[in-house]
């Protein structure tokens, strides 16, 4: 799904891209479930007579579904990418395929290169993924511009069905025909987190610079209350040695 969790992308192995919209079923007036238009996609002349028995409405308008053109490849795996404006497919022939977001019909990018098919993606950031391929090995890749980063790891030959995160994103697990689950250590994949988490502590050493060589005034109530009590304290001390020498010149006067 995208990130709101309103469309609904599914891969097919006829070689096309459904995409759904999850909202229409709670449109008033519309079904309570999302079906295909009845209609043969070949047949141009029912097309056409469909779009005019719905005042050329969209099948998105109509039914809350679309479909893309047959890519005659099969559609393994997917993953939202560049801040979910490209949806990347991974196929049976190993070729990284390219959506533009809302122009379901045709691809607008691809990049070969795997040799066997991509059956698993996990997104890195918006640039970058992991790929798990039939081959066995995770690698990563970078989109647009496309480049192959590395290898990650392999699983002795036994294709990738799936990959996933750990908590905290330290390490990736992979899932393959051997029934076995092995994680690699993915810490380097988020060096740039370490870098913002760097910059913060840098950001909170120079407040608490600042912080110290603003005047006192100005630091907070808190400094000022206790500033405050310390010159009521010796006040309070002075007044009391101030009793104690009258008391004595009394004692001397008599």
């Amino acid at each position: 799904t995208n990130e709101n969790g309103s469309t609904l992308f599914a891969s097919s192995a006829d070689g096309t891209l459904s995409v759904f919209d999850i909202r229409f079923v709670n449109r008033k007036g519309t079904p309570r479930s999302i079906s295909l238009p009845d209609i043969d996609p070949h047949n141009h002349v029912a097309q056409q007579l469909q779009g005019s028995q719905k005042n050329k409405k969209s099948p998105w308008e109509t039914s809350g579904y679309l479909q893309s053109d047959n890519q005659e490849d099969e559609l393994l795996s997917l993953t939202l990418l560049k801040n979910s404006q490209k949806l990347l497919c991974g196929t049976q022939q190993g070729i990284l395929s390219l959506f533009s977001y809302n122009m379901w019909g045709d691809i607008s990018d691809r990049f070969p290169g795997h040799p066997q098919s991509i059956d698993a993606l996990l997104k890195i950031d918006e640039d970058t993924v992991l790929t798990g391929s039939s081959d066995g090995l995770v690698r990563a890749v970078q989109l647009l511009p496309n480049s192959l980063l590395g290898v990650l790891g392999g699983n002795d030959g036994f294709p990738v069905e799936g990959l996933g995160w750990s908590a905290g994103r330290k390490m990736v697990g992979s899932v393959s025909h051997d029934e076995y689950i092995r994680l690699w250590d993915a810490s380097f994949l988020n060096e740039d987190d370490g870098d913002d988490d760097d910059d913060d502590d840098d950001e909170d050493k120079e407040d608490g610079k600042m912080q110290d060589s603003m005047p006192s005034s100005k630091k907070g109530l808190g400094g000022a209350s206790t500033k405050a009590k310390a010159e009521d304290d010796s006040d309070d001390w002075e007044d009391m040695d101030e009793d104690e020498d009258e008391d004595m010149d009394s004692d001397d006067s008599d």
